[in-house]
């Protein structure tokens, strides 16, 4: 990363991070000492086989889980000098995310899985956060899934979904977690572009976690982990049209 980058343009720091668990008391390290920083805008693949660390790593970002050792920074945030409460309020308005599995709620509407973020925050669901509701809902291809429950909805559909969901909040920052390991080739591809091109338009920065071959395709930097150290980092492929 160049040293040029100013501290505005910074979304996430990581010096020295690493993280360890205990399995029958036994340490278990999952990442090993990770120095890297992502921009305001970037979209980024973290790459890696099974066991790698590359959800642990996902799962620091998402302030779900706590570093060992060493110091994440958030928009000029330490995160080690926030407690439980401040991070669950940064995670709820300033994070979205994308799961495998999609996690909506199958008993509500595709309108409500959307606005579901909002109801957490206690905002009142006015007219106009309806109105940018269903606006998110065209821009995913979803103008009339509305009403649908996502037992009704393909996989592709149920993802785009998981998509405006995450962007209803206005995030910095969406994280997804193997998006597309659920669906075929096809439309994984296009939910790979509705994912970069709707993070671009909302100026959100996009972080993957993969092991599917056709995401690097999709973002600036590719960061390769393997025992829980940072491999190497591919900068700037070429994303397709």
């Amino acid at each position: 990363m160049s040293a040029t980058v100013s501290d505005a343009e910074i979304v996430f720091r990581l010096t020295g991070v690493s993280k360890t668990y205990a399995m029958h008391k036994i340490p278990v390290p999952a990442l090993r000492d990770i120095d890297l920083t992502i921009r305001r805008g970037e979209a980024i693949a973290v790459v890696g086989p099974s066991g790698s660390g590359k959800s642990t790593l996902l799962h620091l970002l998402a302030t779900v889980d706590r570093p060992s050792a060493g110091a994440l920074w958030f928009r000029g945030r330490d995160l080690g000098k926030l407690n439980d409460d401040q991070l669950a309020e940064l995670r709820s308005r300033q994070i979205g995310f994308v799961f495998q599995s999609y996690n909506l709620i199958p008993v509500l509407e595709v309108f409500e899985n959307v606005v579901y973020p909002l109801r957490i925050q206690r905002r009142k669901i006015d007219r106009s956060r309806r109105e940018r509701v269903m606006a998110l809902l065209d821009e995913v291809g979803l103008a009339g899934c509305a009403s649908r429950r996502p037992g009704e909805l393909s996989g592709g559909q149920r993802q785009r979904v998981a998509v405006a969901r995450a962007l209803v909040i206005d995030p910095a920052v969406i994280l997804a977690d193997e998006p597309t390991a659920s669906l075929d080739t096809a439309t994984g591809a296009r939910i790979l572009t509705l994912m970069r091109d709707a993070c671009a338009r909302h100026a959100a920065t996009l972080v993957i976690s993969t092991h599917d071959p056709q995401v690097l395709t999709f973002t600036n930097r590719q960061v390769h982990i393997r025992d829980g150290r940072i491999e190497a980092i591919q900068a700037e492929a070429e994303a397709p049209a």
